[in-house]
Order: structure tokens, then C-alpha cells, then sequence
């Protein structure tokens, strides 16, 4: 099997349908991956590991109650710095 954070969010979301996976594992992974690489690329400019993790464990509560919030409940995403997020700083650059 290919690391998770390899894995298209077709897959995702299938091993979430069918509980061999779980958002809380991919998004240690993805967590994880970004961790290795961070230092060498600095990709990230707001990166919240605690609040990412709570959402995935939301996520996997409503995939278990067979409730995802929607087609892509649990796949793990970035958002451009420039993209508002309520309770974020934007940069606007």
C-alpha cells in the first residue's frame, strides 16, 4: 500500500467508506510528511497540527455515523494564504 499521504482522495474517501481508513491516520500522515519536508522547502505559512487533528477527528465520527459532511469529508487540504479562513490571519500575499 502506498503511504497515505500518496493516496488520491478517491481512494481516501473509498477506505473511508469501507473503514480501512481513517481521517485521523491520514491526517497524522499528511502531518507527519509536511513535518520532513517543511524545514527543506517552507511551503507553509500557517500550519495548525492540533486544530488539523480535530477536524479529522470530527471527520471520522461523521464517517462511522455513515454522515460525511460531503464528497470530500476527511481529505486533507492546503489553502492558499490569501484564501480568509475565519479565525486566521490573512496575508494577503
Amino acid at each position: 500500500m502506498s503511504a497515505l499521504h500518496d493516496l488520491s482522495a478517491a481512494e481516501l474517501l473509498a477506505g473511508y467508506a469501507h473503514r480501512s481508513l481513517s481521517p485521523v491516520d491520514v491526517a497524522r500522515d499528511v502531518l507527519e510528511h509536511i513535518a520532513r519536508w517543511e524545514p527543506h522547502l517552507a511551503a507553509t505559512w500557517l500550519l495548525r497540527p492540533d486544530a488539523a487533528l480535530a477536524q479529522a477527528r470530527e471527520s471520522e465520527a461523521r464517517w462511522l455515523r455513515g454522515a460525511p459532511r460531503g464528497p470530500l469529508d476527511g481529505v486533507p487540504v492546503t489553502l492558499k494564504d490569501n484564501i480568509a479562513t475565519a479565525g486566521d490571519p490573512t496575508p494577503l500575499g
